[in-house]
């Protein structure tokens, strides 16, 4: 009993502390971004090359500092790392936006894959803490761009608030680190590279489809915090539906359930919010999926899972997107990711489970 009773402390204690870092991050990081343009340090070509080149960093070297992470056994120092980065770039963006710019995407990676590998281990090979750790981020990107677009981002409190939570991270206990490699290598699984291609996949055109998808009314502040709390939720609960009813019957269930909702209802602003929740769910069954084969390496296998998000949305950053942005591709592309889904799913439980 007094077991269950450290766990629960130790699941939770973390969940708190790095799901209110990760919002802080986020936070500062979309701040910087938005404020440096509001305030006409750059012009808006310059902007759309700095919010590339963020995300290329923030999302596509995550898989790197996860290997690196992984290698020295150090998650709770990476996302310290990523902490000071992040404030680095808040101290600096009024004067050098392009350093700061460089920073904030380089702390954003350090720190996801630091706190992320800590939430794969606190409950194992379960999709529940992944999806709580993760879900805080759109609370502090939703907020982080509203500061920044209005001119009303202060940098001082947010950098105050990372500044304790970092120190908390070493406060509070860890849970045991599961870095012991399986003794046959990975590739020599039956159906792993096959079950990688099929949820990185997934994961990619989810990716794009967030990206593509218009919901004109989000003009209206409320609705635009509604739809945040339905993202949120979706990978907050969709771990912990998951793991209780079945991976495959939620995470591909829901995925189908979004289809004519987001494609017949983005207008309707009610129904375009439960397909985001529904969207959204599939989220921490995906990464808890890839991290479930590669044993031992929790900061890679979530490092890839934003290499898959950043090459699913590079083409929504070029003129492609005007051609691609239409209900018919978006449908199929729904249906596709539903279909690697469940094939994904399928032949893991066939070999892992």
């Amino acid at each position: 009993m007094e077991n269950k009773k450290l766990s629960f402390k130790i699941i939770t204690s973390n969940l708190l502390v790095y799901g209110i870092t990760h919002f802080l991050v986020d936070a500062i990081c979309a701040g910087v971004i938005f404020s440096i343009f509001k305030n006409q340090i750059i012009d808006a070509e310059t902007f759309f090359i700095f919010v590339v080149l963020y995300n290329i960093l923030a999302f596509g070297l995550q898989f790197i500092f996860g290997f690196i992470s992984d290698y020295f056994r150090t998650p709770r120092v990476v996302a310290l790392i990523g902490s000071i980065f992040t404030i680095f770039s808040a101290c600096i963006f009024m004067y050098y936006p392009m350093i700061a710019v460089i920073f904030a995407g380089l702390g954003n990676a350090l720190f996801h894959v630091g706190g992320g590998s800590i939430s794969l281990n606190l409950t194992p090979k379960k999709a529940s803490a992944p999806g709580i750790y993760v879900a805080p981020g759109a609370f502090g990107i939703l907020l982080g761009t509203l500061l920044g677009k209005s001119g009303q981002f202060i940098a001082w409190p947010f950098i105050l608030g990372l500044v304790i939570f970092s120190i908390l991270i070493f406060s509070i206990k860890k849970p045991e680190m599961n870095y012991e490699k399986e003794k046959n290598k990975i590739h020599e699984y039956n159906y792993f590279w096959i079950i990688l291609f099929f949820v990185f996949l997934s994961i990619s055109i989810r990716s794009l489809v967030g990206m593509l998808l218009v919901f004109p009314w989000k003009v209206d502040i409320t609705l635009l915090v509604i739809l945040t709390i339905a993202v949120v939720l979706g990978k907050a609960i969709g771990g912990i539906l998951a793991d209780k009813f079945g991976w495959i019957k939620i995470a591909v269930g829901a995925l189908v359930l979004s289809i004519p909702v987001l494609i017949f209802g983005a207008n309707i602003p009610t129904l375009a919010i439960i397909g985001m929740f529904l969207f959204n769910i599939t989220m921490p069954i995906t990464l808890v999926a890839l991290s479930n084969i590669l044993p031992g390496r929790p900061g890679f296998a979530f490092g890839l899972t934003c290499l898959a998000l950043i090459i699913g949305a590079l083409p929504s950053f070029f003129q492609i997107k005007s051609l691609i942005s239409n209900n018919y591709f978006i449908f199929s592309i729904i249906v596709i990711s539903a279909i690697s889904l469940f094939v994904g799913l399928k032949l893991y439980f066939r070999k892992f489970k």
